[in-house]
Formats: structure tokens, sequence, C-alpha cells
């Protein structure tokens, strides 16, 4: 449909070859990787790293197109330091009971870009009101879920005829792992 819908405001008649759509995407991403390098402040990255290694447990969210950045996230992280990590995913309707497992002084990551999930908003309300921790990553500080957030990630992923990517989304994510296993794994760890 988006497709479709692209090609008649455009004007198209004809295929785009994969690889010229490879290029777009790939160049359009470039963009969206540079904006990630300037807009990112190095304080929210320490706070952030700092506020999961303090977590007892992370929980992650992020639904719809946000999902591969949230799974990538929780698969990662229960990998460093044998951290507890959780994946709110909502698989059976159990949203509300995974969620309700966010304690205060535990840690939630929401994901979520426009059009945003209420569920996600609907789940850092209940965290905060629990008193968790919440580091948000949006496309703006005013998503419903960046605006009682502790740390926010504004990310201006790429988007390419109507297909918006997650480039600098997942290149955040690894950031954020990688910095708490070097973290986790700091001189005072390899002595023990």
């Amino acid at each position: 449909e988006r497709i479709r819908q692209f090609a008649q405001r455009a004007g198209d008649t004809g295929a785009l070859s994969p690889h010229d759509l490879m290029l777009e995407f790939a160049d359009n991403n470039i963009i969206a990787l540079e904006h990630l390098k300037q807009s990112v402040r190095d304080t929210d990255l320490e706070n952030a790293v700092g506020l999961i290694a303090a977590a007892p447990s992370v929980y992650i969210i992020g639904l719809r197109r946000s999902f591969p950045v949230a799974s990538y996230l929780a698969y990662a992280l229960r990998h460093v330091d044998e951290k507890r990590a959780y994946l709110i995913d909502g698989v059976a309707g159990m949203l509300g009971e995974q969620s309700g497992m966010v304690r205060k002084g535990d840690l939630l990551i929401a994901i979520s870009f426009r059009p945003y999930a209420r569920e996600t908003a609907e789940v850092v309300e209940g965290a905060r009101a629990r008193d968790a921790r919440v580091i948000a990553i949006s496309d703006t500080r005013l998503s419903p879920v960046a605006r009682d957030a502790d740390v926010v990630f504004e990310i201006k992923d790429a988007e390419v005829r109507q297909f918006r990517s997650l480039t600098a989304s997942l290149c955040l994510a690894q950031t954020l792992v990688i910095s708490y296993a070097f973290q986790a794994e700091g001189p005072g760890r390899q002595e023990q």
C-alpha cells in the first residue's frame, strides 16, 4: 500500500531497481548516523549506562516498529554480567502482567516513534508511578514516552519512500550495551 501510494504521488511509472533502492536507503542511513553522532550528548550516554548498571532489573518495551530495538537490548543485556533484563512484549495479552513487575529502583527502557504506541506510554506512566527509572528512545523529547524520562535519546532514523529505518536506533542500542559491558568488566572486575 505504501509503495502504491508513493508511486501515485511521485508519478512513478517504472519500477525502481533494487540497487538504486539500496543506495537510497544507504545514503539516508548515513545522514541519520551523522545526526546521531551530533545530537547524542556524552553525559546522556554516561547517565544511561549508569542507570543500567545500578538497576537490579532492566525492563525493555518497544512495540510495533520499535520491537527489533527492544528485543536486541533484552537479548544483549542478558549476556552482560548476568544482568536481569526482561522484554515486555505483551504476548498473549500479558502486557499488564509483564509491566506490573517493574518496581522501585528498576529501569525501564522505552522505545517508541511516531505514531506512538499508546501501550508503551501507559507502561512508562505505570513504571514512573512505582518510582522506576526510565530511559526513553524516541523521535522527539515531547513524545509520550520521553516526557518524564530520566534520560532521553532523540533519534532521527532515516525514512525512505515512507519506510523508516532503525539503523540509528540500533547503533544507539549497541552503544549502550557495549558501554555497559566495558564498565561491568572494568579493571577492578578483571582482577577478581
